[in-house]
C-alpha cells in the first residue's frame, strides 16, 4: 500500500450507507469499508488552533465588528423614534414594537440557522448573512409605512443574529480553551457597549433635519458595503469538521480506494441528514429551558436583566428629555453611559477569571459564580438609583451613575451565564445555552414594547424602582447555584451525565497531548451552536479511552500496577455508553 498523506491513519471497518453516509453500526444492508481518518497533521497551518497570529487578529478583528454593528443598530434605530413616528404616522407601540422585533429576530434565528453552519460552514454564513443584512436596511431607509419598518426589523434580526451565534464560535474555533477567556471577553463587550454606540454617534443623525431617521438606516448601510468585501477577503473557513470533510472529500476525489481505505473525517461517521438536525436543534433548548431547573431559572435571571437593558435602550430618550428638558444629541450622549459599564464590566470579568482559577479545585463549576453572586446584589442597587434619582430635583449625574452600575452588573451576569451553564452541561452546552439565549431576548426585548406607558403611568421613578425589587428577589439564584448546584445537578436528568461525559472528553483530549490547562480553562461553547456532532464527539471520547485502557495495560505487563486505571477506564466507558438524550 502506498504511503497516507499527512494527519491520515488508518481506521476500523465501518458500515457504508446507500446515502454514503458512514455509520459506526452497519445493518445487514450497508456495505463494509475500512476507513482511513483524515486529521489535521501536527501543527498544521490548516488547523485553525495554528492559524498565524496575524491571521487571528484579523479574522477576530473583522468578526467581531459584525458583532458589534448588529447591537448597534438596536439603539440607532430607537434614537430616530421622533423623526420616523412623525413621517409614517407610527404610535410610540408601533416604534417600539421594532426593537422587540429585532431582538424575537435574534433569539429564533440561531435555532434555525445552526444547523447550517455545521453543514457549510462559518465562512459562507458570515458572507451571506453580512449581505443579507446589509440589503435588509433597504426596508428602513425606503419603507412608506411602519409596516415595512416592522417586518424588516424581524429580518434584520434573523439575518444578524449570525452576529452573536457565529462570531462566539469563531473564537472558540482560533482559540484552545486556555486562551479563549480574553477574546471571549473582547466579543461580549462588543455586544454590551454596541448599544450604546449607536444611539450615541446616530443622534447627531437624527437632530439633523436633512437627514433624521432614514440616514441612520442609509449610513448603516453603507458602513456594511464598505465592510463585506473585507470580510470576504479577511474571513477564513474556520470550523475544524467543515475543513476536515472538505480535505476528505478532496481526497476520495483524487485518490478514490486505492490506499486500502475510504478517506473519512471524524465528523463524517453518523452524520444526521439536515432535516433531522434542524429538529433537534430547535427542540432541544426548548426542552432544557423548560425541564432543567438550573437552565430556567438563570433563564429568568438573564431574561430581568436582559429586559432593564432593552428599557434603557428604548427609555433613555423618554427620561431625560421629559424629565431633564434634554434635545435630541443630548439625551443621546447619555447612552455613552452604556459604554462606561459595559468596559467596568469587562475589567471586573479579569478578576472573577482569577477568582476561578484559583478556587475550581476546590468547588468545582461553581467558581465560576462569585463575580455574579455580587452582580445580582449591584444590579439591583443600579437600578433602585437609577429610578431614585430620575426626578427633576436630583442632577442628571444621578441617573447616569445607576445606568453605569447597571451596565457593569449586566455584564458580569451576561459573561457568567453562558459559561457556568456551559460547563454544567458538557456535550450538549449549546442547547442549555441556546434555551437561556432564547428565553432571554425574548423576554427581555418584550420589555421595550411597554417601556413608555409604565414610564408614563409609574413615572421612570417607580417604574425602575419595580425593575429593582424584582431583581432583588432574583438575587439570590446564583447564591442557591453556589450551595446547592451539585445537589440539584445530582437530581438533573441530564446535567450529572452530560458533566461527566465533558470531562471524560477533556480528559481523554489530554491523554492525546492537550495542555492540562484545559480542565480549569474549559470555555463556553457558541450560543445556539448545532449538536449535530455530539454523538460523534462521544464516540471518539470511548476511543481515545480504549486506546488509553490498553496502554495502561501495557505498562501492567511491564511490572506496574493498572488494575485500578483499568477498571476506572472501563466504568467510564459504560458511563458514556450510558443514557442517552433524544
Amino acid at each position: 500500500m502506498s504511503e497516507l498523506p499527512s494527519g491520515c491513519v488508518r481506521g476500523p471497518i465501518l458500515g457504508l450507507t446507500s446515502r454514503g453516509v458512514v455509520v459506526s453500526h452497519p445493518s445487514a444492508e450497508d456495505e463494509r469499508v475500512p476507513v482511513i481518518w483524515v486529521d489535521f497533521p501536527p501543527n498544521s497551518t490548516r488547523n485553525p488552533f495554528f492559524f498565524s497570529a496575524k491571521k487571528k487578529v484579523l479574522i477576530m478583528t473583522v468578526a467581531l465588528f459584525f458583532g458589534n454593528i448588529t447591537a448597534y443598530q438596536t439603539s440607532a434605530y430607537s434614537i430616530g423614534f421622533t423623526s420616523m413616528k412623525r413621517d409614517l404616522g407610527a404610535t410610540d407601540l408601533q416604534a417600539a414594537a421594532g426593537v422587540s422585533l429585532y431582538g424575537w429576530g435574534f433569539a429564533l434565528g440561531p435555532l434555525a440557522l445552526a444547523p447550517l453552519t455545521e453543514e457549510f460552514g462559518r465562512y459562507w454564513m458570515y458572507i451571506g448573512s453580512i449581505g443579507t443584512y446589509m440589503l435588509c436596511h433597504l426596508t428602513q431607509s425606503l419603507a412608506h409605512n411602519i409596516g415595512t419598518v416592522l417586518v424588516g426589523r424581524f429580518l434584520l434580526g434573523i439575518c444578524g443574529c449570525i452576529g452573536a451565534t457565529v462570531v462566539s464560535g469563531t473564537v472558540s474555533d482560533i482559540f484552545p480553551p486556555q486562551k479563549r477567556g480574553f477574546p471571549m471577553s473582547l466579543f461580549t463587550l462588543s455586544v454590551v457597549a454596541g448599544p450604546g454606540l449607536g444611539a450615541a454617534t446616530m443622534c447627531w443623525v437624527e437632530d439633523n433635519p436633512h437627514l433624521e431617521w432614514r440616514w441612520i438606516a442609509w449610513i448603516q448601510m453603507i458602513a456594511l458595503a464598505v465592510y463585506w468585501p473585507i470580510a470576504y477577503f479577511v474571513l477564513r473557513e474556520t470550523r475544524a469538521p467543515v475543513i476536515l470533510r472538505r480535505i476528505a472529500k478532496k481526497l476520495r476525489k483524487e485518490r478514490g480506494m486505492q490506499d486500502g481505505g475510504r478517506y473519512t473525517a471524524r465528523s463524517e461517521v453518523d452524520k444526521p441528514a439536515l432535516g433531522p438536525a434542524l429538529k433537534q436543534s430547535m427542540s432541544r433548548p426548548i426542552l432544557f429551558v423548560t425541564m432543567e431547573p438550573i437552565v430556567t431559572f438563570f433563564a429568568l435571571w438573564a431574561a430581568l436583566v436582559w429586559g432593564v437593558f432593552f428599557i434603557q435602550i428604548a427609555g433613555l430618550p423618554y427620561v431625560f428629555r421629559t424629565i431633564y428638558g434634554f434635545g435630541i444629541t443630548a439625551s443621546g450622549s447619555t447612552y455613552w453611559c452604556i459604554v462606561i459599564g459595559g468596559v467596568i464590566g469587562w475589567v471586573f470579568n479579569f478578576y472573577q477569571d482569577a477568582l476561578y482559577r484559583r478556587n475550581v479545585g476546590r468547588v468545582g463549576v461553581e467558581a465560576r459564580l462569585y463575580a455574579p453572586m455580587a452582580a445580582g446584589i449591584v444590579f439591583a442597587i443600579g437600578c433602585i438609583i437609577f429610578g431614585l434619582t430620575s426626578i427633576p430635583s436630583v442632577h442628571w449625574i444621578g441617573p447616569c451613575i445607576g445606568i453605569v452600575i447597571v451596565l457593569a452588573a449586566a455584564f458580569t451576569i451576561y459573561q457568567t451565564c453562558f459559561v457556568y451553564l456551559s460547563e454544567c452541561y458538557g456535550s450538549h452546552a449549546s442547547s442549555a445555552v441556546a434555551g437561556m439565549s432564547c428565553l432571554r431576548i425574548i423576554v427581555g426585548s418584550a420589555f421595550a414594547m411597554f417601556t413608555n406607558d409604565m414610564f408614563e403611568n409609574l413615572t421612570p421613578r417607580w417604574g425602575l424602582l419595580l425593575m429593582g425589587c424584582i431583581a432583588i428577589l432574583l438575587a439570590p439564584i446564583p447564591f442557591i447555584a453556589y450551595y446547592k448546584g451539585p445537589w440539584i445537578r445530582a437530581r438533573s436528568p441530564y446535567s450529572k451525565i452530560l458533566m461527566a461525559e465533558e470531562r471524560k472528553r477533556i480528559e481523554a483530549e489530554m491523554m492525546q497531548g492537550t495542555d492540562s490547562e484545559d480542565l480549569e480553562s474549559r470555555m463556553e461553547q457558541m450560543e445556539g451552536e448545532s449538536l449535530m456532532g455530539d454523538e460523534i464527539r462521544r464516540e471518539r471520547t470511548r476511543e481515545a479511552l480504549s486506546r488509553h485502557a490498553s496502554a495502561r495495560t501495557a505498562v501492567g505487563v511491564n511490572g506496574h500496577s493498572h488494575s485500578s486505571g483499568s477498571h476506572k477506564v472501563k466504568e467510564d466507558e459504560a458511563t458514556a455508553a450510558g443514557p442517552r438524550y433524544t
